[in-house]
């Protein structure tokens, strides 16, 4: 092997062209630093033991650190070491193949791809497909990151060739970590979505951009059989997606929560397994929510045993769930109204156009997300949809601070999009889709000011419907009217609202003078 000193000293006449004379002398000195440290170690040419001793010797300075690092990679790339730091990952690992040469590569091939696709292969061809995203740098930085980290995992495993069965292994092994609390949620989740691009890369030679539903944490083929089977009898009831995936929700947590494992144990299911799910339900959900978590989960149970996965039907231990409404509506005082109007000032464009429509036109959450560009007359000032809830066209007034707010978004703030997309609102990072809620953006202003609605505790975009009701029965406006307003098709739909009519709700109290008298007695109360 190449003495260490000589290694050093041909680093240094390279570095001496490419650097800045002070920079060249700070990199001699951290040079003469390691020789002195293999002088001691009384090593002479360059090894792991060394790199990990000089690395050790940084006097807790996190610069010197550092600085030893890469002086560290640059002796082990020059004498061909491959030496590991202590995360097991090479100071200087292969570079990736050439953009070009896996163009050329994967022009002619047919997907689904086979074992004889190098994972680095796969790995620069899954990039290429994201790039029409425009993901920001940090962003593609994360998932280089997380196929860096696949790609140890392949060579640590002795496989060159891409694997869809190691790649899924990935996949569970890293779920496990998070489920022990060894690698953090963030982490988890930019490394399973970085295995499952390479999958999807592998099987179709592209990528579609799409939300991913949490993995059942370390479930068998089986139990992914059932749930499968378990989804399409859903999709058979003509089930909205939404309402899908929260049955896909309770069905997934259950398993995780009831500990099960394997098709036996379902058939083994006893009362105490469904006990303990329900109250871990109950620890990580609100009662309104448990509302409605628990009928979904009787009829997971009723399925299970129509089946014949399960052999008895437990559905009936599954107790409804009391929840006590409030009797009168929440909404914002004109005070708490006048502060979030002075905030938009400081917000952004898009998050202020959209607490506007909210709050003046009181449309839904799922209508502002909906809202396209169809939608709006700018030249009568009307806006114009058709409801997503109740599927019924309304038409309202575009206001002129609602309609400069909208402008001011689409020309100054709107991100750019090469096509056609019909939809004003979109995300503000890459890939620029529809929003699919407007609540955090609602929620964080109301905690931001430290707004405290008047009867509750709501934080969404409902709040502001509630709202504009109130002013209107404040003005007796007639309830014909508001009905219109809100874009309701039945007046029943008005009765929560109707309970903020202060003056009537005074007008049916009861006498409270009877309390404690005695009742009937021929025909009168006597005291």
């Amino acid at each position: 092997m190449i003495k260490l000193e000589n290694v050093i000293n041909t680093i240094l006449q390279q570095l001496e062209h490419e650097q800045a004379n002070e920079t060249w002398k700070s990199r001699r000195r951290y040079f003469n630093q390691m020789l002195k440290c293999a002088r001691l170690l009384g090593i002479t040419e360059p090894c792991a033991k060394l790199y990990d001793a000089f690395i050790a010797d940084d006097n807790n300075s996190c610069e010197r650190h550092a600085m030893h690092i890469r002086c560290v990679k640059l002796v082990d790339a020059f004498a061909g070491t491959k030496a590991k730091d202590a995360q097991g990952i090479m100071f200087n690992e292969p570079p990736l193949p050439d953009e070009t040469a896996v163009n050329a590569f994967f022009q002619d091939r047919k997907f689904p791809i086979t074992g004889d696709v190098q994972i680095d292969q796969l790995i620069v061809k899954a990039e290429i497909e994201m790039r029409y995203l425009h993901l920001t740098d940090s962003t593609i930085g994360q998932y280089k990151h997380s196929w860096m980290g696949i790609r140890r995992y392949f060579y640590n495993a002795g496989v060159d060739g891409y694997s869809e069965s190691l790649l899924k292994c990935y996949i569970k092994q890293r779920s496990m970590q998070f489920s022990n609390g060894s690698i953090k949620e963030w982490k988890w989740k930019i490394d399973r979505k970085a295995a499952l691009v390479l999958m999807e890369v592998a099987k179709t030679g592209c990528f579609i951009w799409k939300l991913v539903n949490r993995d059942v944490s370390g479930s068998s083929v089986q139990i992914e059989s059932i749930r499968s089977k378990y989804l399409d009898s859903l999709r058979q009831r003509n089930l909205s997606r939404s309402t899908i995936d929260l049955y896909d929700y309770v069905f997934r947590k259950f398993i995780a929560f009831a500990g099960i494992e394997t098709p036996k144990d379902l058939q083994a299911l006893l009362p105490p397994k469904i006990h303990l799910a329900i109250t871990k339900f109950a620890g990580c959900c609100n009662r309104r929510s448990m509302a409605t978590i628990l009928p979904i989960l009787r009829s997971l149970l009723t399925f299970f045993h129509t089946t014949g996965i399960a052999k008895k039907n437990l559905s009936g231990i599954v107790m409804g769930c009391f929840v006590q409404r409030s009797s009168v509506a929440a909404y914002l005082s004109e005070k708490d109204q006048a502060e979030l109007v002075a905030q938009l000032e400081k917000e952004s464009k898009r998050n202020k156009a959209i607490i506007l429509l909210a709050m003046h036109l009181g449309l839904r959450d799922c209508d502002i997300c909906n809202l396209t560009f169809q939608s709006i007359d700018w030249q009568n000032d009307k806006i114009s949809l058709v409801q997503t809830k109740t599927d019924e066209p309304i038409t309202l007034p575009l206001l002129p601070d609602i309609g400069n707010a909208l402008m001011d978004y689409i020309l100054n703030e709107r991100p750019k999009r090469t096509d056609h997309y019909p939809y004003i609102f979109l995300r503000e990072k890459a890939p620029h889709h529809k929003l699919s809620t407007v609540y955090l953006i609602c929620s964080k202003l109301f905690s931001l000011l430290e707004i405290k609605p008047i009867n509750g505790k709501s934080k969404g975009v409902k709040l502001f419907r509630y709202s504009i009701v109130h002013k209107l029965l404040a003005a007796k406006v007639p309830h014909q009217v508001i009905t219109d307003v809100l874009g309701h098709t039945s007046k029943e739909s008005d009765k929560p609202y109707l309970s903020m009519e202060d003056s009537m709700l005074k007008m049916c109290a009861l006498d409270l003078s009877v309390i404690g008298r005695i009742s009937w007695k021929e025909g009168a109360l006597n005291g």
